[in-house]
Parts: structure tokens; C-alpha cells; sequence
């Protein structure tokens, strides 16, 4: 393990640390220091080491210096640990947060502020009941109520300070990373994915969920699988892999769906169906990251696509990538009945594609099921057919917001 590997594994612990202290504001704070101070150590190692990395310079300024240049919270951790070194603690300020979440975006959530003996005050029975005197029937429905404690720095007011953390050990993952490919290697296994300590995953935000028509507090969580080394691909499969292998690396938005959407075809026509799938890209359009989900209402998916942009944003995704079976509703009476009772009138199979420049691009199939023993099957819409497009694709808007975030030009 070379020294840089070591201090960022030494870097993840202490974003453990980070989130586990988070509920225990002295105890948050010196972790949240002892951070900074290290998060800084992993790049000075790196450049004592330089004698030792081939065309470093090179390296150095296209991988770190180039990339950090205009980024907005890599700027503000350096500085914050110059803060903490010679000046004192950070100045922050912690808040407890509830929010009726009824949509993709969070700026429509109802928001109220409360101190924490307001919050433990009141009964889950009153907040319930005092969203749903808010809410018109249908949409209270579909709403969760939301619980949240926020920790922010008052130098980064814009992000919440878990996330900023993370997303400043992401960016020195991929340095390391880069690195450890940049002298012929692997960064070494022992060293954690950001994806493995995220909030979401490590619980850090403490944030809790109810559904206002479900009794009962939940949290969203997340779970990683290792792939099943024993799995061996059917011959349609090989087949599609040796057809996108030939195919050139894809250069922009169009091809990552092009590529995605036969990728969804042959495995439709494989097993009858698809599963839904995540995928992020960089900005040279390189896979950085995949998960899939499973959706029991639409309020799972209102909290699902606003984690994914917490996600998008700390490993500063340039694009996303969502493949997944859905239903087609005929909305004539939005918002006065829930949309699980809107009338069917079709299921599509979608690939849909967006970046942080707000490029959008969608592929759709209708999806036929005939009476068995004939298999689902699909079938390419007819160019007037209205049910085969795809119109605003609102579920995609809060990633997207997160990604052009991530990646704002200029530091401010």
C-alpha cells in the first residue's frame, strides 16, 4: 500500500466518524476538524512521493490542480483547514428540519423549522395531521412526512456539511485512484468507495420518514452487493457484449443512451422483463457508479430520485442513466385522485439519459403481453403515436440540478 493509500483509508475512517457523531454536537466538531486537517495530508504525500510517479507534473496538473481549480467545495476545504489550523473551530450551526415532501423537487417542499424541544414537543400524530389539513386529498397520499437534523458551515452555506465532507473524500478517491492507475496498478481494496460511507448508507443525516397515510417512522437505506463470482452470462448476453465491445467509446449523451437502449432491449427479450437501473457517468463519459431500486408507491420514488441527487452531487457526476419498466396513466384527473388510481392505458420499457448541461435524450418501447403461453414482447411506437413519447421528465430535475451544482464553473 503506498503512504497516500494509507492516509485516505485513515480519512474514510474519519468520515465514519463524522457520521456517527452526528447527533453529538462536540464530538461532531472534533471530527469534523480532525478531517479537514487530514483531508489536506493526503495530496502533501502525494507530492513528497513525486520522485517516485512517472511524468508527474503532468499527471499532477490534470488529475488535481485543473479540476480543483474553480471547484467550489474543494476550495472551501482547503481554506477551511487553514481556518481550523490557525484561527480555531469552523463556525457552524445545527437545525432540526421537518418538510412534506410531495414531489421530485425539493422546491416545493412545505418546510417548517423547529427548535429540538419543539420537535420531541410534538406528537407524530399532530405532524401527520397538520400535513394532511395542508394537503388536498390526493396529494397527501403520495406525501411523506420528513425528519432532519442539518449540520452547515456558515463558509459553505449552500451544501449540508456531511455531504461536503463527502464529497471532498470522493474527489481525493479519484485522485488516488487515478493515481494508482497512472502507475500500472489498482488503489488498494482496502481503501473504502465513497459509495460505501455515504450518508444514506452510514445513516449519518439521521434523517427518519412517514408516510402520511402509513403509520409508522422509516428511513431510506441502501445496501451493496458483491457480484456472484459463480454467475455465468447466457449466449444472448455474450453475444451483446462482444456487440458493444466493438462498438467506439461512446463521446457524448446520445451514445451512452444508444448503447444502454439495445443493452435494455436484448435483455427484455431475454427474460420478458427489466428491472429499474441507475447508472452515472463522468464528464469523459466513464461509468462511476450503478444501483437499482425497487419501488413500493410513488412516495418511494419522490424520496429516491432526491437521494440520488445527494449522490450525484458528492461523486460529481456529469450524467445519469435510468432504464426501467412503467406504467402509462391516463392524468385527465391529476391532482384530485392519487396517481395510483389514474386509469392504465399502457406500460413502456424507457432509457432515459440527462447531463448537467440539461441535455435530455429518451429511448421507448411500448410493452405487449399477450395472453400465455406467448412472451411480452416490444414493440417500437409509431411515429404519430402520442402514447409512445416521453413529455417533461420531472423524476430526473433534482439529479440534474445536483450535477450542474457539482460541476459550477467558478468558485464563489
Amino acid at each position: 500500500m503506498h503512504p497516500w493509500e494509507r492516509r485516505l483509508r485513515d480519512l474514510a475512517q474519519l468520515l465514519t466518524n463524522c457520521g456517527e457523531t452526528y447527533f453529538l454536537p462536540e464530538r461532531f466538531r472534533q471530527n469534523t476538524n480532525q478531517f479537514l486537517q487530514t483531508s489536506r495530508t493526503v495530496t502533501f504525500i502525494i507530492q513528497k512521493n513525486k520522485g517516485t510517479i512517472p511524468d508527474y507534473d503532468a499527471w499532477y496538473q490534470s488529475e488535481v490542480l485543473q479540476p480543483w481549480k474553480d471547484d467550489v467545495v474543494m476550495t472551501w476545504a482547503k481554506d477551511a483547514r487553514n481556518v481550523v489550523e490557525k484561527e480555531g473551530d469552523l463556525e457552524m450551526h445545527s437545525t432540526l428540519r421537518l418538510a412534506i415532501l410531495y414531489s421530485y423537487t425539493s422546491s416545493e417542499d412545505m418546510v417548517l423549522e423547529v427548535t429540538r424541544k419543539e420537535l420531541l414537543g410534538a406528537s407524530m400524530e399532530k405532524l401527520v395531521k397538520r400535513a394532511i389539513d395542508e394537503l388536498p386529498p390526493a396529494i397527501a397520499a403520495e406525501a411523506v412526512l420528513k425528519i432532519q437534523r442539518k449540520w452547515v458551515a456558515n463558509s459553505l452555506p449552500d451544501h449540508e456539511l456531511i455531504y461536503g465532507l463527502t464529497y471532498a473524500y470522493a474527489q481525493l478517491h479519484r485522485v488516488c485512484s487515478s493515481l494508482a492507475s497512472h502507475l500500472g496498478g489498482k488503489l488498494d481494496g482496502s481503501v473504502p468507495h465513497p459509495t460505501t460511507i455515504d450518508p444514506l448508507v452510514t445513516d449519518a443525516e439521521m434523517v427518519r420518514f412517514m408516510k402520511l397515510t402509513k403509520p409508522g417512522v422509516g428511513r431510506l437505506v441502501a445496501k451493496r452487493y458483491a457480484a456472484d463470482p459463480k454467475y455465468v452470462a447466457p449466449a444472448p448476453l455474450l453475444q451483446l457484449k462482444a456487440e458493444l465491445d466493438a462498438m467506439p467509446k461512446p463521446k457524448g449523451l446520445a451514445d451512452i443512451v444508444a448503447r444502454q437502449a439495445r443493452m435494455a432491449q436484448v435483455t427484455f427479450d431475454l427474460h420478458g422483463c427489466h428491472i429499474p437501473m441507475l447508472a452515472f457517468f463522468d464528464k469523459q463519459w466513464k461509468q462511476i457508479d450503478f444501483m437499482s431500486t425497487a419501488f413500493a408507491d410513488q412516495a418511494d420514488k419522490y424520496l429516491f430520485w432526491r437521494r440520488a441527487a445527494d449522490r450525484a452531487f458528492y461523486l460529481k457526476a456529469y450524467a445519469l442513466l435510468w432504464t426501467s419498466e412503467s406504467w402509462l396513466r391516463n392524468i385527465r384527473d391529476a391532482g384530485h385522485v392519487p396517481i395510483e388510481k389514474m386509469p392504465l392505458i399502457g406500460e413502456h420499457l424507457q432509457v432515459v439519459g440527462a447531463d448537467a448541461s440539461g441535455a435530455e435524450e429518451a429511448v421507448v418501447w411500448h410493452i405487449r403481453r399477450p395472453a400465455a403461453p406467448v412472451r411480452p414482447f416490444l414493440e417500437v411506437p409509431a411515429p404519430d403515436d402520442l402514447t409512445g413519447r416521453l413529455g417533461r421528465i420531472s423524476f430526473v430535475e433534482p439529479v440534474v440540478a445536483a450535477m450542474r451544482l457539482a460541476h459550477a464553473s467558478r468558485a464563489r
